[in-house]
């Protein structure tokens, strides 16, 4: 099977997420699955909590799954981040991350996902001088 990402293409994501996290006290991770479930969002909750995204100071942590085999992806938010956003936040982003893989462009849509959610996070939780990189930046294949 084809990777889904380059090399490259990797490394510029985790570059997106590292200047992200470089304007917000808040940590994204992007995991990139072939697993097969039944229920993709089961799956991707217990992906959230192996990673220890709900272990996060601020409880802002992040998670974008994509499930390429299957063609779905999603885009979860822990408790702090899910209370400090509007109605309809996570149906927006996943719009503006179909949009573009409808498009054809994989990695736009990931890089508009974490675009969105590291907007979100300086909003609310913007970089403090005592602020640690709290999660790996790094993208999951597994």
């Amino acid at each position: 099977m084809k990777p889904f990402l380059t090399t490259a293409e990797e490394e510029s994501l985790v570059a997106a997420i590292r200047e992200q996290e470089a304007r917000a006290a808040g940590e994204i991770r992007v995991c990139l699955s072939n697993k097969f479930a039944w229920r993709h969002e089961r799956l991707a909750w217990r992906m959230f909590d192996q990673l220890g995204l709900r272990k996060t100071r601020h409880r802002n942590a992040a998670l974008i799954v994509m499930l390429p085999r299957v063609r779905r992806f999603m885009v979860l938010g822990d408790t702090g981040l899910c209370s400090a956003v509007p109605t309809g936040y996570w149906e927006e982003i996943a719009a503006a991350m179909s949009q573009c893989m409808r498009e054809g462009r994989r990695l736009d849509a990931l890089r508009e996902g974490i675009r969105r959610l590291g907007d979100t996070m300086a909003a609310h939780w913007p970089r403090q001088e005592d602020d640690r990189n709290e999660l790996p930046d790094e993208i999951l294949q597994d």
